[in-house]
């Protein structure tokens, strides 16, 4: 349908609701394949990280079901209406992004990095959902420069998290190599099946030996 209103030639209301109708899903979408992957692993199980995923999905439904009343049913609608999209779209990314970090496994040690992307974005979010819906001044300076230290400590999580997943990974496996040590029953046995290979190869060698002479 989006493909239609691009190519159907003359680009009017309709078109244009069919074209924004069509991002609307795609975008909703993309934000609950996100909260979906986390809600399918296993760690997501647990309370309270369960809401993360459900929250999230949810969220992105609510943020399409007013995105599409306000394409097709009415472009003026009751002032708290557009408060009510942008937290929920607010919100809506900020759980599928959590969503999405949280499938990380990270070392013990590596964990202080989750726990401040979960309060770095959620808190991030509440600001300027606050800011929004309360009309409040953002020219404020000091209200401008906390949403630019949530904005950046949000980025370094994003970006140390996957790092700290992959060599976490990493420790997971030379950690696995080095306990995985044989036992010594399993040695033995090892060792009793080498003897045989050696004393057929020998025996081998000495009817080689045999037919030459």
């Amino acid at each position: 349908m989006g493909i239609w209103a691009l190519i159907s030639g003359e680009f009017g209301k309709t078109q244009g609701r069919v074209l924004g109708t069509t991002c609307t899903i795609v975008g909703a979408s993309v934000l609950g394949l996100a909260c979906g992957a986390f809600l399918e692993a296993p760690k997501s199980r647990k309370l309270p990280i369960f809401a993360v995923p459900v929250a999230g999905i949810s969220l992105a439904a609510l943020s399409a079901l007013v995105t599409l009343y306000l394409i097709w049913i009415t472009s003026e609608p009751y002032r708290g209406t557009y408060k009510l999209l942008f937290t929920s779209i607010v919100f809506a990314f900020s759980f599928a992004q959590l969503s999405l970090l949280s499938l990380a496994r990270l070392a013990t040690r590596f964990r202080w990095a989750l726990t401040m992307a979960f309060i770095s974005i959620l808190a991030l979010a509440a600001l300027g959902s606050a800011i929004v819906i309360s009309e409040a001044n953002s020219d404020d300076g000091l209200v401008l420069r906390l949403l630019g230290i949530l904005a950046v400590v949000d980025a370094a999580a994003t970006v140390m998290i996957p790092v700290f997943h992959r060599l976490s990974m990493s420790e997971a496996a030379q950690t696995s190599g080095v306990t995985d040590k044989p036992t010594a029953t399993e040695i033995d046995a090892e060792i009793a099946e080498l003897k045989l290979q050696i004393s057929r190869l020998e025996k081998q060698r000495a009817n080689i030996l045999d037919e030459t002479d």
